[in-house]
């Protein structure tokens, strides 16, 4: 490991493959309406150290509603689920579809300049999901 710093910035980061974040995208979120601490990459939160550096700095979205929906079902311990929805333009960051549970899920990589509160400020609550 040498010298390296454990959360230096990948120049490949977002991958090359990450396109403009454009488009509607549904967040899994704890708070109606969406609090900053629904919209903390992993990294921020310092959650899941040993998992992709790179998909630390991202944030989990789906294409579709419906795949919220079902990821929050999931969510067996979380007492409160709701689904955000926001438009996103090219100024918001990058993104691009990834491997997960939900055939829309997708990584977003924010811009820089938006930090955990400007992010959930673009979300709205579109429903609230039930177990």
């Amino acid at each position: 490991m040498g010298n390296e710093e454990p959360h230096a910035p990948q120049s490949d980061c977002p991958p090359p493959d990450a396109g403009p974040a454009e488009g509607d995208v549904f967040r899994c979120c704890r708070a109606d309406p969406p609090a900053p601490g629904d919209l903390e990459t992993h990294e921020e939160s310092g959650r899941l150290p040993d998992a992709d550096p790179c998909l630390r700095r991202a944030l989990s979205v789906f294409r579709t509603q419906q795949d919220a929906e079902h990821q929050l079902r999931l969510f067996r311990r979380w007492k409160q689920k709701f689904v955000a929805k926001a438009t996103l333009r090219a100024e918001h960051g990058r993104a691009m579809a990834t491997r997960g549970q939900q055939p829309t899920h997708t990584s977003w990589w924010p811009s820089a300049g938006l930090d955990p509160r400007a992010r959930a400020a673009l979300f709205t609550v579109t429903c609230e999901v039930r177990s």
